[in-house]
């Protein structure tokens, strides 16, 4: 009766100290390109801005840093793709995104092109 006993506690023990099982539901952690074009759709689509602008809504909201390098190297594919205006010289680009072209279409081939 003794190990009966024994045997109970031990099981409720490791019922107790068992690890959670796996979560269920996946969190999909998006890329920085896709935070990038998530700013500058709900942002940016209306007005002339620069990559330091974008960075700063970058970080307001995601509350990251992210490279120079990497918003510039976004926006030159965005730019040689069609996707976005650009007016000034090397030294402080503007960009604007082409208003010709419907806002759905452009989150879908942006993201497979980049």
């Amino acid at each position: 009766m003794a190990k009966d006993k024994l045997l109970k506690i031990l099981q409720i023990i490791d019922n107790e100290t068992a690890a959670p099982p796996p979560a269920t539901t996946s969190t999909v952690t998006k890329t920085a390109k896709d935070k990038l074009l998530d700013v500058i759709m709900s942002d940016l689509s209306k007005v002339w801005f620069t990559s330091k602008d974008l960075s700063l809504l970058f970080q307001e909201r995601f509350h990251e840093p992210i490279k120079p390098s990497t918003i510039s190297t976004y926006l030159t594919r965005l730019y040689g793709n069609g996707y976005l205006e650009r007016k000034g010289n090397r030294a402080c680009w503007q960009y604007r995104l082409v208003s010709n072209i419907p806002a759905e279409k452009i989150d879908l081939k942006m993201v497979n092109e980049l």
